[in-house]
């Protein structure tokens, strides 16, 4: 292999490596960078290996110097070199730079390279209690009394629900992405905080290995009180029942002082609850404006490695003003209906699977029934009859690990990597029988040298009826998450958000909103006012991380610019006035406990209908943001919204 030399030092790039369109600019640094000679080296002696788009680093520590002539290291010879004209900057810039950036910040933890294939003897499960501790620095615990009472007010996590998750078993082989893997399925538990595991030698057995894990639990009971669609609530909530990984919901709303008007809403669920990565959910409401039961079953993808997934979902509203399948709509009067929805897929590994980045084949179908009863004014775009759903996907995913982005500082796994989907469906309804045709592309990166974090998605799909589309949808999405910028004793990060929606032979009756809730304005919330058949939504954040922390609470400061274009004639959309909200807030947060963020929050929307008031103060509770994962969903979920 060619290896690129700078004096006696080895320029520790492979040219085959370089990406094509940086190849003219490569060539021409090395003619006017000078004292640059071609050797050819036959052994792979590579330090960084390019996987997808992330950089990622093998040898810890091998970045030294390769004679011992004046002591200098790799980069500082580089450095110095890069300081001798422009071309030679550039040159340095990107192809050195940004790979030190880019491998310092996905790498796997060092000290695991040398326990890779050696067998696990012994598992130890360590708790630590969510209060006055830290996953880092295990040693560290507080004196305080009430830290204590806190810590000692609850069930501790039993180890045997930590077995079930991880990856690896006693007496197996320790696999590369076992430690990652592990880690990151325990931090996707909602009761849990923060995980962190370390793998050790057994003394005098060097094919054998100890394997420490380190959980801290978050503080499970949590007492709400807020509105729920404008009538007061009060909620109690357990997120891990007798430390077994049980949540149970107590909700009860009382519109009046009248006993009898009051409402309860119950949930009971588990995850991972067999140790298969099963979760479930049973859901039952009794209210004045909500009256159903459902029943949830699922196992998604969550590893490359699952070969089966499927769920059943099975729902009988009789009083329910939304259904799943068109999240923007609150339907009035509320409808009765019954939904029933099953689905199923097998994954197929491409390739190594202890590789970083994995790549996999899946194929999905699913079935989903609903019915209606007793519609006064029957809506053709209802989803009423039959569905049939299949179709292919191709994923190639892996995820690096970040923190203070949509969390306070716990520590939140951003996957990377990119989807592909195309789905076919059939209906049969009481409007006739249709076809459906479904394709997604979406794909996320690291940006190079530490430039933030970028998302792209595109969906677009179509029913088609007598050999004429109808109800189609395209729908485009960018996401730009900024790197942290230190600044004082806080750290700032921006947020920018594109969202480009188009219903094109929509049924009557079928509109877009801007308001919040449909991926819109901050605080905009006029659905029954301001609707359209087309929407761009341009959204922009700026979000203050402060180092202020009292017992644990977290603070962020933010600032948000939202601007939207709605279609609401026949006029070009840009034709339309823009509707416009910014404003600021703050957030308060602990991550130890299931408690969602507090927000405090004044938006100033200077266009809004007619007799409601230009700004809106509110305080909420909000919950976490997902990020967007490169797993495929169920074949035909709701996308025009």
């Amino acid at each position: 292999m060619p290896i690129l030399y700078i004096s006696d030092y080895l320029f520790l790039f492979p040219i085959t490596h370089i990406p094509k369109k940086n190849f003219f600019l490569f060539w021409l640094c090395i003619v006017f960078s000078g004292c640059i000679t071609l050797k050819a080296q036959t052994t792979d002696t590579l330090t960084f290996l390019k996987n997808d788009t992330i950089i990622r680093l093998i040898t810890p520590g091998s970045l030294s110097k390769i004679n011992n002539n004046d002591g200098k290291k790799l980069e500082e010879i580089l450095k110095q070199y890069s300081e001798k004209n422009f071309f030679s900057r550039k040159l340095h810039e990107w192809l050195v730079k940004s790979s030190l950036e880019s491998a310092e910040e996905v790498k796997p933890a060092p000290d695991y390279l040398k326990f890779y294939g050696k067998k696990i003897n012994y598992i130890d499960i360590r708790s630590i209690p969510p209060f006055g501790t830290s996953i880092n620095d295990t040693s560290e615990i507080s004196d305080s009394w009430l830290v204590k009472l806190g810590n000692n007010l609850r069930f501790e996590t039993a180890p045997g629900i930590i077995l079930k998750t991880l990856t690896f078993q006693p007496g197996e082989t320790l696999e590369k992405t076992d430690i990652l893997d592990s880690e990151r399925l325990l931090r996707a538990l909602s009761f849990i905080n923060d995980a962190k595991i370390v793998v050790w030698n057994v003394p005098n057995h060097p094919d054998l290995v100890n394997v420490s894990v380190y959980v801290q639990d978050r503080y499970p009971l949590a007492i709400s009180l807020g509105l729920s669609n404008q009538q007061p609530s009060f909620t109690l909530i357990n997120k891990n029942l007798l430390g077994r990984g049980f949540y149970l919901s107590s909700t009860l709303l009382t519109p009046t002082t009248d006993i009898k008007d009051w409402g309860f809403r119950e949930r009971f669920g588990a995850e991972n609850f067999p140790g298969q990565y099963v979760n479930f959910d049973i859901d039952y409401a009794r209210t004045s404006d909500l009256k159903m039961v459902s029943a949830n079953i699922e196992k998604n993808f969550v590893l490359p490695e699952i070969k089966y997934a499927g769920g059943i979902n099975i729902n009988r509203s009789y009083l329910n003003a939304g259904i799943i399948d068109y999240p923007s709509i609150e339907w009035e009067p509320p409808l009765d209906y019954r939904r029933q929805n099953f689905w199923a897929g097998r994954s197929f590994l491409l390739g190594a699977s202890d590789r970083p980045i994995r790549s996999n084949l899946y194929i999905m179908t699913r079935y989903l029934d609903v019915n209606f009863y007793d519609q006064i004014e029957p809506q053709e775009f209802l989803p009423e009859g039959k569905f049939f759903f299949g179709g292919f996907s191709f994923s190639r995913r892996g995820y690096y690990k970040n923190n203070l982005i949509y969390s306070f500082g716990r520590t939140e796994d951003v996957p990377y990597g990119s989807l592909t989907s195309l789905n076919y469906g059939y209906q049969k309804g009481n409007y006739g029988n249709r076809h459906y045709l479904e394709f997604h592309h979406s794909v996320g990166k690291a940006l190079i040298p530490s430039k933030g974090y970028l998302y792209f998605s595109g969906d677009i799909g179509t029913f088609f009826k007598r050999n004429r589309a109808e109800q189609g949808h395209l729908k485009v999405l960018t996401e730009y998450i900024s790197p942290l910028i230190n600044i004082g004793n806080g750290q700032f990060r921006n947020f920018l958000e594109i969202q480009y929606v188009n219903g094109f032979r929509r049924l009557p009756g079928e509109y877009l909103f801007i308001d919040e809730d449909e991926d819109g304005l901050h605080r905009f919330d006029y659905k029954n006012a301001i609707k359209g058949s087309e929407k761009i939504v341009f959204k922009t954040e700026q979000v203050f991380f402060t180092n202020v922390q009292p017992l644990g609470f977290k603070f962020a400061a933010f600032t948000f610019f939202d601007t939207a274009f709605l279609k609401e004639s026949e006029k070009n959309l840009f034709h339309h006035s823009p509707y416009f909200s910014f404003g600021g807030g703050l957030r308060i947060r602990n991550d130890n406990l299931v408690f969602n963020t507090l927000q405090i929050i004044l938006a100033i929307m200077p266009r809004v209908p007619s007799g409601q008031l230009p700004f809106s103060l509110r305080i909420s509770g909000e919950s976490t943001r997902d990020f967007n994962n490169f797993v495929p969903d169920q074949p035909g979920s709701p996308i025009y919204y």
